[in-house]
């Protein structure tokens, strides 16, 4: 471009710039326009290709690895070059700085000059930025993520298979009374080390406990497998098998047999083992049964659930057997060789198959072309078919129930473990299988069951997990979580919920043990409601964990409303419908009882009672910012501009009083903007100040 050139432009530029362009309608018709074409296509897009959205959330799943979109990559891989204390500059100052350069732009870039190679100092700012914004982002696409939790399986099985298995086979037998603790720790016979040096004390307990806790399909192979198979007995009533186990004479099918005394032969911890191997859920019996020998209670497992079932369908070359040449004699090879191909020819054989291939193979004796390639196999190890083809054996049926429970045990919250921990520290009161019974601290008492479609149908999880955590104390059941002084903690608490969520599917009972079927009908409501309704609403109807029926909120139900409560229960509470129980004459009879208590004396209300109406309705006005102060007892009897504000004994003096009943001589009622306290929580405050405030 020459000077005549440049001055016809810059001419032309002035006229134009001169004249402008109207922001209205012409720039903002063509801002319309591009945003129309951009919706348009956002729209096609969406269609076609649809939101890449993931499966839904699962809290349950510690596997999973959440990722920031595309365009925040760059930042959380900052983040990594500033950890701990640091982290405040690459979340805070570093893009604080970015954007107050962003602001001042304008001011400190005066230059006419617009064209690239005339502005090197912003242009070489941008372009690095750029830069290294990509970079970073680059780099986090290709960064591994970080490990989503993945499970470890059973780490006491493979502590066991690591440290013990090698001499003692896959499981041991300890002489009753044996200190385990001080045999692992010390080694106490020849050739066993002590292994206080390499295992920790909690490491050490694990294996004791482990090997004090035989598996209940290693019982049932050892006991019953002579004369039954699993699917005679999987499923089965869980009452029948106990009273077969416990040798109960009226056991009918096994009466005139010459059986074990199971009682002496096997210990409490065998019996309860043997009990749920029979009545767990499918996929947890097959998974027992099957899988434990070698995974342990729960197997490690990141993947999919359909990977994982292609892996049981399919099988595979997925463990490494050790190379026994040179571990084993010739001899001892060629003789284990021959009991893999016909067990017969070589029964001395299987000791030294238990003590050298049960702990990966369990009972099962792998198969073999000929004896040839089971030598070679055995002799030089490496890779080979541990695990059977599953596929072929079990039904669709069987290997869907296998993937869901082995799952869940990944996630650690398996029923297995949810079993256990029944077993250890809710069966005393609740039943083995949630049937509930006399109360043990107090057998007047009847616990209804748990384990019922009705109770699970109308319990959901949210509800149980807070029973577990917060306790029943009316009925004798502390707080299990550890946030309220139990000794679960959150995971334990989940694989419990689990554990009872499983027996929905097959509810094991219909009534409690003391109930065998609806009272009868000529039996007095005083009756019916002293042995179903008094361990929750009190023997006097004045509450309890249930309502109080002396509540005026209570009584102004209607009869028919009453009825429907006891006939089809309270959901999301420990009531149950009764009218799967009780005739209707008789929960007329109870509504009528019902109905007497209205208008008795509800006895002394307590200080405890009141401070929790205090903390629900008072303390967030009434805190200790200054004025009333319903945060302890002495602020309450102490503090307030009108104090004191309760005169023990004197409802009618009490200045309180006044303010909830609205009958004060200045200011407003309490609670303000109409939001009064029910009859039955000022009925409790007076009944507390009539009877001398007391602490």
């Amino acid at each position: 471009m020459n000077n005549e050139e440049k001055a016809r432009y810059l001419e032309k530029y002035t006229e134009e710039k001169k004249r402008g362009i109207p922001f209205f309608p012409d720039a903002i018709f063509k801002d319309a326009v591009v945003m129309l074409i951009v919706f348009i296509v956002l729209a096609v897009l969406s269609y076609i290709f649809g939101s890449p959205l993931e499966a839904r959330a699962n809290p349950a799943d510690s596997t999973y690895t959440p990722r920031p979109e595309w365009y925040f990559l760059f930042i959380f891989q900052l983040l990594k070059y500033f950890p701990g204390s640091l982290e405040v500059i690459g979340v805070v100052v570093i893009p604080t700085l970015a954007i107050l350069a962003l602001a001042v732009l304008p001011y400190l870039d005066r230059s006419e000059r617009r064209y690239r190679t005339s502005r090197p100092w912003v242009m070489g700012t941008v372009t690095f930025s750029v830069i290294g914004i990509g970079v970073l982002s680059l780099l986090s696409i290709l960064s591994q993520p970080p490990p989503g939790g993945q499970t470890t399986g059973d780490q006491v099985a493979a502590l066991y298979a690591d440290n013990c298995a090698g001499c003692h086979g896959a499981s041991v037998t300890a002489p009753p009374g044996t200190d385990l603790h001080v045999v692992i720790a010390q080694g106490t016979h020849e050739g066993m080390p002590g292994w206080s040096g390499d295992l920790s004390t909690d490491e050490i307990d694990a294996l004791a406990g482990y090997i004090n806790s035989p598996n209940g399909d290693l019982v049932f192979q050892a006991e019953c497998a002579a004369c039954h198979q699993v699917t005679d007995l999987a499923g089965g009533n869980p009452f029948d098998l106990r009273a077969a186990i416990a040798g109960d004479p009226e056991f009918a099918p096994h009466s005139g047999l010459d059986l074990p005394d199971w009682q002496t032969t096997l210990n409490d911890s065998e019996r309860t083992n043997l009990l749920n191997f029979l009545v767990a859920p499918d996929g947890q019996r097959l998974y027992t049964e099957n899988c434990a020998s070698c995974h342990g209670t729960a197997v490690v497992f990141s993947g999919t659930e359909e990977e994982l079932r292609e892996i049981i369908i399919k099988g595979g070359q997925h463990r490494s057997m050790p190379q026994w040449a040179g571990v084993l004699t010739g001899t001892q090879i060629d003789e284990l060789a021959r009991y893999v191909i016909d067990p017969t020819t070589e029964p001395q054989a299987a000791e030294l198959f238990s003590d050298r291939c049960s702990t990966c193979h369990g009972a099962r004796i792998p198969a073999a072309t000929d004896v040839a390639a089971a030598t070679e196999a055995i002799a030089t190890g490496g890779a080979h078919v541990a695990m059977p083809v599953w596929g072929d054996v079990l039904t669709t049926d069987q290997v869907d129930a296998l993937v869901a429970y082995t799952m869940e045990a990944t996630q650690g919250t398996g029923i297995q473990k949810g079993q256990e921990l029944f077993q250890a520290n809710c069966a005393p009161c609740h039943g083995e299988f949630g049937e509930g019974g006399a109360l043990p601290s107090n057998p007047a008492l009847v616990l209804a069951p748990i384990s019922t479609a009705e109770f699970l149908s109308t319990r959901d999880d949210a509800t149980i997990r807070a029973i577990i955590a917060q306790g029943q104390p009316n009925l004798g059941m502390s707080p299990f979580a550890v946030s309220e002084g139990g000794a679960l903690s959150d995971e334990d608490i989940s694989a419990l919920v689990t554990f009872v969520r499983s027996w929905q599917a097959n509810p094991p009972v219909e009534f409690p043990p003391d109930i065998t079927g609806p009272p009868p009908i000529g039996q007095d409501s005083q009756t019916v409601y002293t042995e179903l309704c008094a361990q929750c609403h009190g023997e006097n109807g004045e509450g309890g964990i249930g309502p109080s029926f002396k509540d005026p909120t209570f009584q102004a139900q209607t009869d028919e409303q009453i009825f429907t409560t006891i006939h089809d229960g309270h959901q999301a509470t420990a009531m149950i419908a009764w009218g799967d129980l009780l005739p209707t004459s008789t929960i007329d009879d109870l509504v009528a009882q019902l109905r007497s208590f209205a208008g008795q004396a509800t006895g002394e209300a307590t200080f405890k009672q009141v401070k929790q109406i205090f903390d629900a309705r008072c303390t967030v006005c009434h805190g200790t910012s200054g004025g009333w102060d319903a945060s302890t007892y002495a602020t309450i009897m102490e503090t307030g501009d009108h104090a004191p504000v309760i005169v023990p004994g004197d409802p009618d003096a009490s200045e309180l009083v006044k303010r909830l009943k609205g009958t004060q001589s200045e200011g407003g009622p309490m609670p303000p903007g109409g939001t009064t306290l029910s009859d039955s929580d000022i009925a409790v405050i007076v009944n507390w100040i009539t009877s001398g405030a007391k602490p």
